[in-house]
This record gives structure tokens, C-alpha cells and sequence, in this order.
């Protein structure tokens, strides 16, 4: 694997730890309200889900070659929008109204 291919495999794991963020989030929020075991059953299959798309997408990027620093830049992401999720929410808010008036 070259170093283009594991810039890519690296910039894909950094957007995927925002993406799995955003949906877990969702999920989240959708199941607030519903039984425990339907919380384990919906998650558990949300992320076996997640975990099957990531090693889609890195054998479809670089033959399915798969590093633990692929990972890390994966909760890297994750914890990049945990912790600028308000920060974010602000410039998007901030983009949307600038649009609405034009």
C-alpha cells in the first residue's frame, strides 16, 4: 500500500469517526423511549451495520488492508466531534441563516 492509499484510508477513517458519531447520536436519540432490549437489539444491529460498511469501504479504498491506526484515526473523529459538536452546531446554524436570507 503506498502512502496516497493510506492518506485516503486515514482521511476516510477521521470522516468515518464523525459519521459514526452523528448516526450514534441518532440512533440514540431515536430509542430513547423504548425498552431495554429493543435499545441492545436496534444498537447491536446498528452497529454490526457500521462495522460491516467501514471494512466495505476500506476494501473498496486499499484491498482490504487493515491497520490498527486506522482505528485509532476512527476514535480520533469520534472524539473530534464529541468534544466540537456545539462549536459546529453554531457554524452550521450560523450557514443555514445566512442562507435563509438570501
Amino acid at each position: 500500500m503506498n502512502s496516497y492509499i493510506q492518506i485516503i484510508s486515514f482521511v476516510l477513517s477521521f470522516f468515518y469517526g464523525i459519521f459514526f458519531y452523528i448516526f450514534s447520536t441518532i440512533n440514540e436519540n431515536i430509542l430513547v423511549k423504548k425498552s431495554n432490549f429493543f435499545k441492545l437489539f436496534i444498537t447491536l444491529i446498528f452497529i454490526i451495520d457500521i462495522v460491516i460498511l467501514y471494512i466495505f469501504l476500506l476494501y473498496k479504498i486499499n484491498n482490504g488492508i487493515f491497520h490498527i491506526y486506522f482505528i485509532v484515526t476512527v476514535i480520533l473523529g469520534y472524539l473530534f466531534m464529541a468534544f466540537n459538536k456545539s462549536k459546529l452546531y453554531l457554524l452550521c446554524k450560523k450557514c443555514v441563516n445566512k442562507l435563509k436570507k438570501h
